[in-house]
């Protein structure tokens, strides 16, 4: 091959290529020999272990205790506590033991390198296994007051049981779970009918049937009131109208039942006498100089004072002098049924059931007809 001047030969690119790969793999095998490719990122925080926690409750003991380092010859006490989970964390070897050595410089500046060493000695030889919760607790003497106040978990007390403690962590749950519900709307437990039945000694079932029993008398006591509301399907009903005259042909009136009947003035068959409530009718306003009636239509004097007993017409279903008083004002003074409907305040439909003795009137509605009779 032609070499040109002043080019790199193929030799040197080789040479090239092999050199990057030879210094790639001099930089792996670097940071595999100091553990560079395994160091934690900065500020990334650790995983939780037991072990963690452990040490640094011992540590924050020492720190309350004393106001930072023991200063104290209670060194070998916290170094007991301490010294599994060091074990632990920084393994077996040189390495694992300059670091216990610093943490103890650091921890327990007092106590002798000599004894320190030691300790260390007879723990890589022995292995010895994490202390218990309340055997820590012993070794420390640690009361329930100071654990509480340094906020420690893995760390027991003298003066508290295991099962005390789980006992106090169930009701500090049930207390936040308690006060999670009520922000939240719900109604206390100790308000429901399971701790109501609970405190009275009765059953879930018993309770249930009581509440139901005490609303249904309730129920019974309460006056129930008559209801001026025509239901739809209680109207008249009526047929097609045809092609021809264009006018709706009235169909036979339905009978009314008993139980449709709520409430009478006067003796009615299968119906209660109840209280009338006041109803909400309100009429039109009456001419001021009175309807313009017709003598002739009244016929005898006898309609006059038939009129007068039915002035006192006060709610319910209407007696019949009422209604005969109704129709003969109807035809005097030459108005239509909804015309007098409207005039009450009730609906056409109301006022023909009403007539017909199907359904009662509100004490409003009773009242309004009233005015509309004594109008002159």
């Amino acid at each position: 091959m032609r070499e040109r001047p002043g080019h790199p030969t193929l030799f040197d690119h080789w040479d090239r290529m092999a050199a990057r790969v030879a210094a790639t793999r001099q930089a792996v095998e670097h940071e595999k020999k100091h553990g560079q490719g395994n160091r934690r990122h900065k500020g990334k925080r650790q995983a939780w272990s037991i072990d963690r926690q452990r040490l640094a409750e011992v540590q924050k003991v020492i720190h309350h205790r004393h106001g930072g380092a023991c200063d104290t010859d209670d060194g070998a006490t916290y170094l007991r506590a301490a010294m599994p989970h060091l074990l632990r964390l920084h393994g077996g070897g040189d390495e694992a033991h300059d670091k216990i050595l610093g943490w103890a410089a650091v921890w327990l500046p007092t106590m002798p390198q000599a004894d320190v060493a030691a300790a260390v000695e007879n723990a890589f030889r022995h292995d010895p296994p994490p202390l218990k919760a309340d055997t820590l607790a012993e070794l420390l003497n640690m009361h329930r007051d100071e654990r509480t106040a340094l906020s420690l978990r893995t760390i027991g007390a003298v003066d508290q049981t295991s099962r005390e403690r789980a006992a106090e962590r169930k009701r500090k749950s049930a207390e936040h779970q308690a006060a999670k519900r009520q922000r939240a709307g719900a109604t206390p437990r100790s308000q429901s009918k399971v701790a109501i039945a609970k405190a009275q000694g009765i059953s879930l079932s018993t309770l249930k049937r009581r509440l139901k029993q005490a609303a249904a008398q309730e129920a019974a006591n309460r006056p129930d009131p008559i209801s001026s509301a025509i239901d739809p399907k209680d109207l008249q009903p009526t047929t097609k109208p045809g092609h021809g005259t264009g006018l709706s042909v009235p169909g036979p009136a339905r009978e009314a039942s008993q139980r449709q009947i709520v409430g009478a003035v006067g003796p009615t068959p299968g119906a209660r006498t109840r209280a009338v409530p006041a109803g909400h009718a309100v009429p039109l306003p009456l001419p001021e100089n009175g309807f313009q009636e017709n003598g002739d239509f009244f016929g005898s004097d006898d309609a006059w004072i038939s009129l007068g007993s039915a002035l006192d017409y006060a709610g319910g279903l209407m007696p019949p002098e009422v209604a005969r008083a109704v129709r003969l004002a109807q035809r005097a003074r030459s108005m239509t049924q909804d015309a007098v409907a409207r005039h009450i305040g009730i609906s056409r439909p109301q006022l023909a059931n009403a007539l017909q003795g199907r359904f009662g009137l509100s004490r409003s509605a009773a009242a309004n007809l009233c005015a509309w009779l004594a109008a002159a």
